[in-house]
């Protein structure tokens, strides 16, 4: 038979004709092999793993004459490491789209049936085409593979750069700048393993990334130091998202995508904040427990002498509102934990509000910011310039501590004044009634000062302990019967409970020396040198306890003196709106009392006027209404 003339001596290799091609756009091959799960062999479309191939030497560069859907489909010859698929041996093709690929045709002369044997593999040095011949792109140039989507770990962190038509530059290390024109920003290249990637960096980030250690007692770690730590994650996390608008490696780093179009925002502030407000409120919930604590231990302290000298008729009734008194600070203290994640994260706005101003973004990022940046310090460097103050995180954290306490600390007293105030009421009660001597007692821990009997002949009791004095009304000065028993907030968050283990077999905590670990170093082994300052927090919540309660958060605090100025309305005045005069008078006498400089009090006053201004004006006087007798 091999003489007859059927016979086609280039199946037995009598004419190995050899190729080289160019795989075509996947447009025309892809649906060849279904990409999801099927049920039979019948649902899929083409036979095994082909590809359209333009073959070079054969098929017109263009694809008026040929289409690429026209071309004909070429086979893939596997090694034999890889098997044929018989005993689940079997491994899929990496062709893609672009790929220059050579091998021979089974058909010899006929020239219809070639069978790719091998790639070529691409150059790094060779940018690479986002356009094939099917979008208006050339074939047989150097193809970008990734049609879909691009990896991570195939993303380069040096975009390309150009110049469109209009002569403005493309690409870059500005990640504002549109793409290069028609280059992908990827290797594709076996021979660049090493090359760096937007893989890389966010590994790196990763690794880096530092994590707070919780430790359970506070005698071996405080938990300020956690706080530090996820303050400066934070701030590190925002700084990225803003350099990100500023370099293109800090994009890809960031997860911002830079490969498709313009970066007009970034939206993930308000998300990063709340993440990280509720990881704080881990470890201030430990801090308020420390307080908690203190609270818990003076209000026996107080109410011990009391107790000891009370009629035995009443103890009964005093220990159930002991019982009480203990259960509302505990209700009050689960309340405030409760609601930390959302303090935290109004506190963490606030005190970056306040800071917005001294660092602004730069007027080149201006256009791309989003309303969420309005509020938000900018961190990054400006034209690589990062001499401007920005509070390290230690502040950040005392002054976030100082504020939540400060926000509870009025409820704090009321509630230990509550719980306190009836029980002292009634031992007073119950002693006045066997003779007065109730009187002289209860005086003796606040209620009604007084040290000497109704006769004036000295203490009716006189071994009844030195006890301060407890005001009946409470005042945030004294903090009520709070501040009479000795409370301080420094103490407080240093408070360590006698009673540190029931039985001698106890097992005691062993807590890790170090204050956090990250993937790539483990331990930071030597503890920081920066400890928070308890005096600073107290001082801090006294501040915020103090404020008066009309205190508003419409933004004008944190403005400039020329920003306060454009928001003067000229056809208000004082004459046709007292009340605009009366808050500029009272913030420039209260701005000179503390002591400000004269540019700050210019400002608080404009505050105060803009302000006024926006209340609406009051009513005219009229004829008084007289209640109506009941």
């Amino acid at each position: 038979m091999e003489g007859g003339a059927l016979f086609n001596p280039g199946f037995l290799g009598g004419s190995f004709l050899w190729w080289v091609g160019q795989v075509a756009d996947q447009s025309a091959w892809k649906e060849n092999v279904k990409d999801s799960k099927h049920k039979g062999s019948g649902e899929i479309p083409g036979w095994g793993y082909r590809y359209k191939v333009r073959i070079i030497g054969l098929h017109d560069q263009g694809e008026a004459t040929i289409p690429s859907d026209q071309l004909p489909w070429a086979q893939v010859m596997y090694p034999v490491t890889s098997g044929g698929g018989q005993g689940k041996s079997y491994q899929t093709p990496g062709i893609k789209q672009g790929n220059f690929v050579f091998g021979f045709f089974l058909d010899g002369q006929d020239q219809q049936i070639p069978v790719i044997m091998g790639v070529l593999g691409a150059n790094p040095q060779v940018p690479k085409s986002t356009q094939t011949g099917v979008t208006e792109g050339q074939n047989f140039t150097s193809q970008s593979g990734g049609a879909d989507k691009v990896a991570d770990d195939d993303l380069v962190t040096e975009r390309p750069s150009g110049v469109n038509p209009d002569g403005q530059p493309t690409g870059g290390d500005d990640p504002n700048n549109p793409p290069a024109e028609d280059i992908a920003p990827t290797k594709e290249s076996p021979a660049a393993p090493h090359q760096k990637t937007a893989a890389d960096e966010r590994k790196d980030e990763v690794l880096k990334r530092k994590h707070p250690i919780w430790c359970t007692d506070p005698r071996q770690t405080s938990p300020m130091k956690g706080i530090q730590t996820l303050i400066s994650e934070l701030t590190k996390k925002i700084q990225k998202l803003q350099s990100g608008l500023q370099t293109y490696v800090s994009a890809i780093s960031s997860g911002i995508n830079v490969t498709n179009g313009l970066i007009n925002q970034v939206n993930d502030i308000d998300a990063l904040i709340k993440n990280f407000s509720c990881e704080i409120a881990k470890f201030l919930r430990a801090m308020i427990a420390l307080v908690q604590d203190f609270v818990t231990d003076l209000f026996t302290k107080v109410l011990q002498p009391i107790f000891n000298i009370s009629p035995p008729t009443i103890r009964i009734e005093i220990l159930d509102k002991l019982v009480k008194g203990l259960e509302l600070i505990e209700c009050l203290f689960n309340k405030i934990g409760l609601s930390l994640c959302d303090s935290t994260e109004k506190s963490l706005k606030n005190s970056f509000a306040r800071r917005a101003q001294g660092r602004p973004a730069p007027a080149s990022v201006q256009p791309f910011l989003t309303d969420q940046y309005t509020n938000i310090p900018w961190f990054a460097d400006v034209d690589g310039d990062d001499s401007r103050y920005n509070p390290t995180p230690l502040c950040y954290a005392e002054e976030i501590v100082g504020e939540i306490l400060g926000e509870n600390l009025n409820d704090i007293i009321n509630t230990f004044d509550a719980a306190v105030l009836p029980i002292v009421k009634d031992v007073e009660n119950s002693l006045n009634n066997v003779g007065a001597a109730g009187s002289a007692a209860a005086g003796k821990v606040g209620v009604r000062p007084r040290n000497q009997s109704s006769t004036g002949d000295g203490p009716l009791l006189p071994n009844i302990p030195d006890l301060p004095s407890l005001p009946s009304i409470p005042s945030l000065g004294g903090l009520g019967a709070l501040g009479g028993g000795g409370f301080d907030i420094a103490s407080a968050l240093s408070f360590i409970s006698a009673l540190t283990s029931f039985f001698d077999c106890d097992l005691s905590l062993i807590c890790s020396p170090n204050e956090y670990h990250t993937l790539q170093e483990g331990g930071n082994a030597t503890p920081s040198e920066d400890e928070a300052s308890n005096v600073e927090i107290a001082k801090t919540a006294q501040r915020t306890a103090e404020k008066p309660p009309n205190v508003t958060n419409d933004g004008l605090d944190n403005l400039s003196t020329e920003q306060l100025r454009g928001r003067l309305d000229p056809t208000v005045t004082g004459a046709s709106n007292p009340a605009v005069f009366n808050a500029a008078s009272q913030a420039r006498q209260d701005a000179r009392n503390s002591g400000a400089s004269p540019e700050e009090v210019e400002r608080r006053v404009l505050v105060a006027t803009v302000r006024a201004t926006k209340q609406p004006k009051p009513a005219p006087a009229s004829s008084p209404i007289y209640d109506k007798p009941q």
